[in-house]
């Protein structure tokens, strides 16, 4: 097995990038954090749910996130809501394993990921989207505030790249299904890899 450490390289061939950052979670997943393309400050986070008897990985997008909480809302509005919460605090800067502890009764329960998994994983998806964010249209940063303000959530001048994803789930708490949010906020619905049974 490979160890995944600082320093060590993750991925073959053409996506084979060097590991900046480790971090093990309680179920056994581990988030990496490798170099990526994008700008000089730019990486990519990785999820690893297996190491045995071979690595299995995937790339945390958007989708995932948005039809986890999708799910969640429609297993508990008022837990799911908690979620959003634990979401936003951790997008303003709190401290993940603080917010984790204050929400995992909340939100104990729930199906799919579980909370510890998606603030880490988000707070790296918010970092590289704020790295990589070279502006936006100011009638849409109008909308995205808009987006916010309904579901009482405070704009945050340095966080404007991840604004988008936090305006993504304050659509579909709001109700809107994901695949709707997805589209209105201009991101991926389609898979990359085509062809694989998709």
């Amino acid at each position: 097995m490979t160890e995944l450490s600082v320093g060590e390289y993750f991925g073959r061939g053409r996506n084979k990038r060097r590991i900046l950052e480790v971090l093990k979670l309680r179920n056994g997943w581990i988030l990496l954090k490798t170099e990526d393309s994008k700008s000089r400050q730019d990486f990519k986070v990785r999820t690893v749910y297996q190491v045995v008897p071979r690595i299995r990985s995937y790339t945390p997008k958007h989708a995932h996130f948005a039809i986890d909480f999708y799910g969640k809302r429609c297993a508990d509005q008022t837990k799911a809501m908690k979620v959003l919460e634990a979401i936003v605090q951790v997008w303003q800067g709190s401290d993940v394993a603080t917010v984790v502890e204050r929400y995992r009764d909340d939100v104990e329960g729930l199906p799919g990921y579980d909370l510890e998994y998606i603030l880490h994983a988000l707070v790296w998806i918010f970092e590289q989207e704020d790295v990589n964010f070279t502006g936006r249209p100011e009638k849409r940063q109008k909308e995205l505030d808009e987006i916010l303000g309904i579901s009482g959530v405070k704009p945050q001048e340095r966080r404007l790249g991840s604004q988008l994803a936090i305006a993504l789930l304050c659509n579909i708490a709001q109700g809107l299904h994901p695949v709707d949010a997805l589209l209105k906020a201009n991101l991926d619905v389609l898979p990359i890899k085509r062809g694989r049974g998709a």
